[in-house]
């Protein structure tokens, strides 16, 4: 007999939850949770040494001869507790496996006899877990599965394991994880016959029997100090197309623990991204996610920003280069509000009286280690676009790619995202003479929706948002958004709804599964600790984001233009502005230097290595740049 309640953890009306004071519970000498039978056959439902379950490991277990009456599994002090699937109480009359869950209904035992009642918990109390009972001679069935899972997505399963290679290190899926240490671990990927992503190509990568490397560690500041649910990054031993994403080692996986719009914040923006034609928009895919056999809930596979050709498609560069002719790019910045080592700070620039301001930040992603040179462009290059923000000056659109930023900024005033600019804001350049700065990729609409419908996005926030209300006094510039907004909504914009409503039907019942998983979940022993959204009712969420998409939109045609009266429309003429020409210090022959994969060359005593300085080396860095003495012959070459 399995005893399921198909339709979870809900809270029925007229039913009140009790309560219990949240004094200390009492623990074993390892610190454990010491957890009991309590209830009728308790005198008054109370603990007893009798109805006491043992502890070996991770496994409780109880024997009794008899049991009768209703009963729930419970901590000294209530905190923590097992009982029915739902808040009605479940009747027990023969060996069963119960999914049960944290402040569920009563159990009632119905005259059992010879009865073992066993559960797994390790030191993080599970929300959802499986009860199985022995009764009546019968034993309790096997688990299906892994419990929680919704059925109806992919899932990506990973293992962490201590030095042992057996024992699960639990400390990835503790709710008080706070570094961002990489830990070592293996995965699968099981597409569990989901035919809509089989039809992008999509397909199960590797197997239980057949795991295959991967590194796993927390990510994000907020969404990872604040919730139980973490965001992840992966970096996988080789790369692989997840779920019809490009081919990478490099993902995220996102929980979206704050979303109270179905999921719907990325997966809107990120489409508007990619529907306006700005050069890369990340994309995502829902997956369920198991971790070390816990359920970890509804979360999304999302390509990681990077420079690679399926991603930001520049040159990349290397870390620490003096070489001329190399540090004019490629590189990725973010506009970070966070103060990093790695950084390059100046205060921001407006035209605008009384505009918040900020220091800008510009955060060095991609390369991440900088030589004075390559310090010496970024604060230039920064410096300029600063000041012409500051004055108001078409001379920015010789730095700054106009098209891009005015898509940009068109993406995230419809989503009323009110920390764009603030952080998570990247701009990329490629190397050599030509190039601009470009807005792009999008990335973390955690503020979507949030701003005023009837209001610039920019209005409406209290952090600051990084040189877009200057730009707006700008007139090149809204010329260019206007002409792009009618544009995009005759052309591009259509559809949108129906796109999210598709992707609603995928994961409406995955998101019930994860609110039954983290619906009474601990939350993190810190003042930010807060309780994952509940996403439950996926129409109701839905409509909200699209009720706000079209309020927005609506007002939107009495700022940029009535699209719907301008009837054929061509896609804007790029901006021929010219680039600014670089600085002395960065020009210079790319190809008059080679990449040499030092590997390949022969032993010592056949090659000698000079630095630029001519000093000689014993053996060269990754990224530098050198002289490469042979029989008499030099090359100057890049170390690879």
């Amino acid at each position: 007999m399995f005893k399921k309640l198909l339709l979870g953890l809900i809270v029925a009306s007229g039913c009140a939850l009790t309560t219990y004071a949240q004094t200390a519970d009492e623990r074993d000498n390892d610190n454990r949770l010491v957890m009991y039978v309590r209830g009728d056959m308790t005198n008054g439902w109370s603990c007893q040494d009798n109805y006491r379950f043992t502890r070996t490991g991770d496994t409780y277990t109880i024997t009794l001869p008899t049991l009768d009456g209703e009963f729930k599994i419970s901590s000294s002090e209530w905190n923590f507790n097992y009982g029915a699937p739902s808040p009605e109480r479940l009747t027990v009359d023969d060996a069963c496996l119960i999914e049960s869950a944290a402040n569920g209904g009563n159990l009632v035992a119905t005259g059992l006899t010879d009865v073992t009642i066993r559960f797994e918990m390790g030191e993080e109390f599970k929300t959802l877990n499986y009860v199985y009972i022995s009764a009546n001679g019968h034993e309790a069935p096997e688990a299906p599965g892994v419990m929680g899972l919704s059925g109806t997505l992919p899932v990506l399963y990973i293992n962490v394991f201590e030095e042992d290679g057996v024992t699960y290190d639990n400390e990835i899926i503790d709710r008080n994880l706070d570094h961002k240490n990489y830990f070592a671990g293996q995965y699968w990927l099981d597409l569990n016959g989901c035919a809509w992503l089989e039809e992008l190509g999509a397909e199960s990568i590797g197997s239980k029997d057949a795991p295959l490397p991967l590194e796993i560690k927390a990510r994000g500041n907020y969404t990872r100090k604040a919730f139980a649910k973490k965001p992840f990054k992966l970096k996988l031993g080789q790369k692989q197309k997840m779920l019809g994403l490009s081919k990478s080692k490099h993902f995220a996986l996102l929980a979206h623990a704050d979303d109270n719009y179905g999921y719907l914040r990325n997966f809107t923006g990120f489409n508007l991204g990619r529907r306006i034609g700005l050069p890369w928009t990340p994309w995502q895919q829902p997956v369920e996610v198991v971790i070390n056999g816990d359920y970890r809930g509804l979360y999304f596979l999302t390509e990681s920003i990077r420079i690679e050709p399926d991603r930001i498609n520049i040159t990349e560069l290397d870390d620490n280069v003096s070489e001329a002719a190399l540090v004019s790019g490629g590189y990725l910045i973010e506009l970070d509000n966070y103060d990093e080592e790695n950084q390059t700070q100046m205060p921001e620039h407006t035209c605008v009286p009384g505009h918040y301001l900020d220091m800008l930040r510009v955060t060095w992603d991609t390369p991440e280690v900088y030589s004075d040179v390559q310090k010496r462009f970024i604060t230039d290059q920064f410096s300029a676009m600063n000041d012409f923000v500051g004055q108001n000056s078409d001379e920015l659109w010789k730095y700054m790619d106009l098209d891009d930023a005015a898509r940009y900024y068109l993406v995230e005033e419809i989503m009323s995202h009110t920390e764009s600019y603030h952080g998570s804001t990247y701009l990329f350049r490629d190397r050599g003479e030509g190039q601009k700065w470009h807005f792009s990729p999008l990335w973390d609409f955690g503020n979507g929706f949030n701003g005023d419908t009837d209001n610039f996005f920019y209005n409406c926030d209290p952090f600051g948002n990084t040189w877009i209300p200057s730009i707006r006094e700008n007139e090149t510039f809204n010329d260019k958004v206007r002409q792009t907004w009618i544009w995009f909504m005759n052309t591009g914009y259509d559809g949108i709804v129906e796109d999210i409503d598709q992707y609603v039907s995928h994961i409406a019942d995955a998101a019930k599964a994860d609110h039954r998983r983290w619906a009474s979940a601990p939350v993190p022993d810190n003042d930010m600790g807060q309780v994952v959204t509940d996403n439950s009712d996926m129409q109701s969420r839905r409509q909200a984001a699209v009720d706000r998409l079209a309020a927005k939109t609506e007002w939107l045609k009495s700022q940029f233009g009535d699209y719907t009266t301008a009837g054929q429309v061509s896609e804007p003429a790029r901006d021929t502005t010219p680039a600014a020409p670089l600085p002395d210090y960065a020009k210079g022959d790319p190809n008059s230097i080679q990449g040499i994969d030092t590997d390949a060359i022969p032993a010592d005593g056949e090659v000698t290595f000079f630095n630029l300085q001519g000093m000689k080396v014993a053996a060269p860095v990754k990224g530098q740049t050198y002289i490469m003495v042979r029989g008499g012959k030099s090359m100057k070459f890049i170390a690879r």
